[in-house]
């Protein structure tokens, strides 16, 4: 069985991982921003604080891991925040943009860089970005969500370049867009049930090699364009 690191795992995505993860028998190591407020408890899985914008925060999760083990299989970067999505060009508030880049791609390279040694290793091991189909440049035809579109496209960038950093150590590192999933995020008319995205969320990621990795694949296992 094996470890992972799962960010934003209080609610959504993040906590339906954690469920089907524990009942396959892995090791979960929550990230939260509000501990206390976190309702779902398991005897294999630690929960510590960690909000994913303060380096701080990051830091001080980090240190909390290595107290509890001196390696990690797997990190899934899950946590995220919206811009209040569809918002046009006159919409667009600065400062929440920023907000959303520092969350939501930024985020995720100050943990993998604080988890990296972590990851270091004999055995492969890998670390999954949950982006969004909302990061292909080459998919974007309507336009709008100016934050969260970016904020997706620089993730997938950065799972590029981690990519190529991570052949020297055994480390895949890929993108997953998780498909239009109903979470708080996704809204009440998303189509996807959670349970569904994240078991194949799931499955792609146990098969996550070198091959895989650098690459940018939909839940169901379609690869998709950048």
């Amino acid at each position: 069985m094996a470890t992972w690191v799962i960010t934003g795992a209080n609610r959504g995505l993040g906590l339906e991982f954690a469920k089907q993860l524990l009942a396959a028998g892995h090791t979960i190591i929550a990230g939260v921003r509000r501990p206390e407020d976190m309702e779902f408890r398991h005897e294999h899985m630690i929960v510590h604080q960690l909000d994913v914008a303060s380096t701080a925060s990051v830091e001080a999760f980090a240190k909390n891991v290595r107290s509890s083990t001196d390696s990690i299989d797997v990190l899934v970067n899950n946590a995220g925040r919206m811009d209040g999505r569809w918002q046009s060009l006159e919409e667009v508030d600065p400062e929440i943009s920023l907000d959303v880049l520092n969350v939501n791609t930024i985020g995720p390279l100050r943990l993998s860089k604080a988890l990296w040694p972590l990851l270091q290793g004999a055995q492969q091991t890998k670390v999954a970005n949950i982006s969004s189909l909302m990061g292909s440049i080459e998919d974007c035809m309507s336009g709008r969500s100016y934050a969260y579109r970016t904020s997706k496209t620089g993730l997938n960038m950065i799972t590029k370049i981690l990519a190529v950093e991570g052949q020297h150590d055994n480390i895949s590192v890929t993108s997953y867009h998780p498909g239009w999933a109903k979470t708080d995020m996704g809204g009440e008319r998303a189509p996807v049930p959670v349970s569904v995205s994240v078991k194949g969320l799931i499955e792609l990621i146990d098969e996550q090699t070198q091959e895989r990795s650098g690459r940018f694949y939909e839940y169901t296992g379609d690869e998709l364009p950048w």
